[in-house]
């Protein structure tokens, strides 16, 4: 996540326009009038939320991006065997010239054809496919970036055939992440996903559950329907940390075993020779 800039050209406050709740801001390259490019910070409007150009970097957040990164990073993960399985994270989708282009926090596709491509963007189109499933975090910061999650996303992903839209929710007054989750059903309209009593949310698309962690501050996601977690790499380390620690406590527990077994036959194989030996001379 980039940095807000600290210092402004006059070019570049040419080019900035006021917001009316700042916070949110895009850097985003220009062109100056001398032909060289230069970065400049705009606030983040909606036009620019769900039309972003490639290369803008948008600073909604150490929590927004922190999450949405460790999700793709889960879901790369888990569909890296698959070779026509793309995870993409913060990448611009080509949809269709009269719907905007937004770029998903996080975007399963299945049937890509070339899936280590080097995609600077995404075309449904020319790829031939449209996602599965796209997940958005929530920037609760500004009410009209956050009405593009939960609202006009939803039209869009549902216009283009999103079978799954998932949203991690949070308002300015309660920071716990919350789950909402969209399925299309055969009339081609989104319908709700429910959650079950564990308050986990199926994606059918993916095999996986996504529940928000007991603190509200993470999302888990876990296989369906075995419930085995996804783990990042911290936890992953840690895990492969214990079951080292475990199995070298198993292995000096089975060689302490060994030795007392040993030392036990031993002094069996003893106390037979000396009764053999009293046998023998009484």
């Amino acid at each position: 996540m980039a940095e807000p800039a600290r210092k402004m050209s006059a070019f570049a406050r040419e080019h900035t326009v006021p917001t009316e709740e700042p916070g949110l801001t895009v850097l985003r390259w220009i062109e100056r009038p001398d032909g060289r490019m230069e970065q400049v910070e705009l606030p983040l409007t909606p036009e620019r939320f769900l039309n972003p150009q490639v290369g803008d970097q948008m600073t909604q957040g150490r929590r927004h991006g922190e999450t949405a990164a460790e999700l793709a990073a889960l879901l790369r993960d888990h569909f890296q065997m698959a070779p026509d399985v793309l995870v993409l994270f913060d990448v611009k989708h080509i949809f269709d010239p009269a719907l905007p282009e937004p770029g998903p926090d996080v975007s399963v596709i299945r049937g890509v054809r070339n899936k280590e491509a080097d995609r600077e963007s995404f075309n449904a189109r020319k790829e031939g496919v449209v996602p599965s499933l796209i997940i958005e975090v929530v920037s609760p910061r500004d009410t009209r970036i956050r009405r593009a999650d939960v609202e006009t996303k939803v039209r869009i992903y549902e216009r283009v055939g999103i079978q799954e839209y998932v949203i991690v929710d949070s308002t300015r007054q309660d920071r716990r992440f919350r789950l909402l989750g969209y399925r299309l059903g055969e009339a081609g309209q989104y319908l709700p996903i429910e959650q079950d009593a564990g308050g986990r949310l199926l994606s059918t698309t993916t095999g996986l559950w996504f529940q928000v962690a007991p603190d509200g501050n993470r999302v888990l996601v876990f296989e369906h329907p075995g419930g085995r977690q996804l783990l990042n790499l911290q936890e992953a380390g840690e895990k492969a940390r214990r079951e080292e620690e475990a199995r070298k406590e198993a292995d000096e527990r089975a060689g302490r075993e060994a030795t007392a077994r040993e030392q036990a036959e031993a002094e069996i194989a003893r106390l037979q020779a000396e009764l053999e030996r009293l046998r023998r001379n009484p």
